[in-house]
This record gives structure tokens, C-alpha cells and sequence, in this order.
């Protein structure tokens, strides 16, 4: 595994497809804030729209995918036309068409197709997932994987098939990492732990701790996994990922135990050691500290087990 495939795991996205939309005229569609961890998406199959949010506006066109990884409210609306006006748009009609709700608004002008759906994250992901911004926006094109996967997640929602369930989770988490891939590649990521991933040191560093977090990482030793200066390495970390190094790793390993409590019946004694920690008691009070309870009430809480 490298540095994203790592990440990918620990953070264990699913993902659904919950609508198609197909709308004409003059429309606006306004999305709330999402619940933690839940991670809206929207994929463009065709026509054009416009995303607002924070008072700008994007235009978006055929094969673009956005990705809002905190769940931010956002509003989609219809693309003006050459002369900047808009055609009324008719009634709104809502029908099941496969395993997604067909929402469609008639109008004139070019018509919007459109899949919105969402990406659920696994555990306690605080710090697997930070220094993001508020969307995610890739444009993809005919050589990208990306579409081709959009295209057969499209046929397998919109008729429901044996085993189309399995098929959309697997297509979902392949869309999930291939999103991030595109964007990493591309260089629209800077900062966070998905911007220390397209610096190959701090990548180094990342790959390390995810698959390790248990070692005995010193600011030192991770600085020559990095093969750079402690100082250096420090400044740099901080400056990209908005966290110290040593408070990454620390919530890296109380994400992971995290995760294991909420996946098994695990003992606190036993997630502390998965954590890296020697003292139980250090481990509960980091725990508690991090997410407001005790490893044993957090596992009980929210185990799937």
C-alpha cells in the first residue's frame, strides 16, 4: 500500500447514489449541512449548472464531480443562458427509477443531468481527514478512469439487479479514491494530510505512521523518514498540515483505536495497545479528552459488533 491507499483504508468510506436529478429552466436546489462524517457528492453526466457557496458561484459543466468533505451547505442552480436570463422551470416530479429517486423539472433551454449521492466515513477520522477545503471540485476528462466508473455506476442505479447493492458500494469506493487521486495528481491539494501526500518525504512520513501508528515515533525519527532536518521537518509539517507533527501522530493513534472499538468488542486494554499507548490510564484520559468518553462508553456507544 502507498500513502493514499492507506489513508483510504483507515478512513473506510461507503458510498451511496440517492438521486438523479434531470432539470430544465430556471431552477435552484439548495442542499442543508450534512451530518458529521457524511461527505455529499454530486456528479454532472451533463448540461451545465452552478455551484454557490460562501457568496461565489462556479460553473460547472459535463463530467465535473464535486466532493464537499465536511458536508458544507450548498446550493446548485441553473447556468444562465448566452443573454444571462433564465427560463421558468415547471413543477418538480419525484419517482423511484431503479435503486435511485428520479427528480425531474421541465423547462426550456439545455437540460441538467445530474447524479447526487453520498460517502458515509468509518470511526473517528479528525485526524485522517483535516486541512481540506470546503469542496472538493474535479474536472474530469475522456482519458480519467473517473468517467467510465460514473457511467457503470449510472446503468447499475438505475435498474435494480442482483446484487446492485454490493455493486454500487464497491463502484463508490473506487469513485472515493479515484477523486482523491485526480485531485492530488492535478495539484489542487496543498494543504492537509492529502497535500503532505503529493510531497514524496512528507508522503514517506504519512505511508509510515498509517501503517505503523503504534511505533515509537519521535519528532526525530519521523524527520528521517522524511530525510530532512528535525527543525525543518517540523515547520513544514505544521505549515501543510495545520496540526504538529507529534499531535498528528497522537490523533492518528486514538483514531485507529477509535475505529477498532466501534468495529469489535475490544477492551480498553487492548485498543490502548493497538494505539501505541503503555498506560491504559494515559490512553483513557487521551481518549476521553479527544471524544468526550471513555474508551469502554464510546465502545459501547458505538460498536457495530
Amino acid at each position: 500500500m502507498d500513502g493514499l491507499d492507506r489513508l483510504v483504508h483507515a478512513i473506510a468510506p461507503t458510498g451511496s447514489v440517492e438521486l438523479q436529478c434531470r432539470f430544465a429552466g430556471d431552477w435552484s436546489l439548495e442542499h442543508p449541512a450534512a451530518r458529521t462524517n457524511h461527505l455529499p457528492y454530486h456528479v454532472i453526466l451533463g448540461g451545465h449548472a452552478e455551484l454557490e457557496m460562501d457568496g461565489k458561484r462556479v460553473a460547472l459543466q459535463k463530467g465535473d464531480v464535486l466532493l464537499f468533505p465536511y458536508g458544507d451547505a450548498h446550493i446548485l442552480r441553473s447556468a444562465p443562458d448566452d443573454a444571462g436570463h433564465r427560463s421558468p422551470a415547471g413543477r418538480e416530479t419525484r419517482k423511484q427509477n431503479g435503486r435511485v429517486t428520479l427528480v425531474e423539472r421541465t423547462g426550456d433551454g439545455e437540460l441538467l443531468d445530474m447524479l447526487c449521492g453520498e460517502f458515509v466515513l468509518s470511526g473517528a477520522t479528525d485526524a485522517l481527514w483535516t486541512g481540506l477545503p470546503k469542496v472538493l471540485h474535479l474536472r474530469t476528462g475522456r482519458s480519467d478512469a473517473l468517467p467510465g466508473l460514473i457511467q457503470l455506476l449510472r446503468d447499475e442505479a438505475a435498474e435494480p439487479k442482483p446484487g446492485g447493492g454490493a455493486v454500487v458500494q464497491m463502484i463508490t469506493g473506487a469513485m472515493f479514491a479515484l477523486i482523491l487521486r485526480g485531485m492530488t495528481e492535478g495539484g489542487h491539494l496543498q494543504l492537509g494530510i492529502l497535500g503532505l501526500l503529493t510531497q514524496p518525504g512528507m508522503a514517506h512520513v504519512v505511508e509510515a505512521v498509517l501503517k505503523d501508528p503504534a511505533h515509537a515515533w519521535t519528532l526525530q525519527n519521523l524527520a528521517d523518514v522524511a530525510h530532512t532536518s528535525r527543525a525543518s521537518f517540523a515547520r513544514h509539517f505544521a505549515e501543510t498540515a495545520g496540526v504538529t507533527p507529534m499531535d498528528w501522530v497522537n490523533g492518528v493513534r486514538l483514531a485507529v483505536a477509535a475505529q477498532s472499538l466501534r468495529a469489535g468488542k475490544l477492551s480498553a486494554g487492548r485498543a490502548a495497545e493497538i494505539a501505541g499507548y503503555a498506560s491504559e490510564a494515559a490512553f483513557a484520559r487521551a481518549f476521553k479528552a479527544r471524544y468526550g468518553n471513555s474508551p469502554a462508553a464510546y465502545g459501547r456507544m458505538h460498536s457495530t459488533g
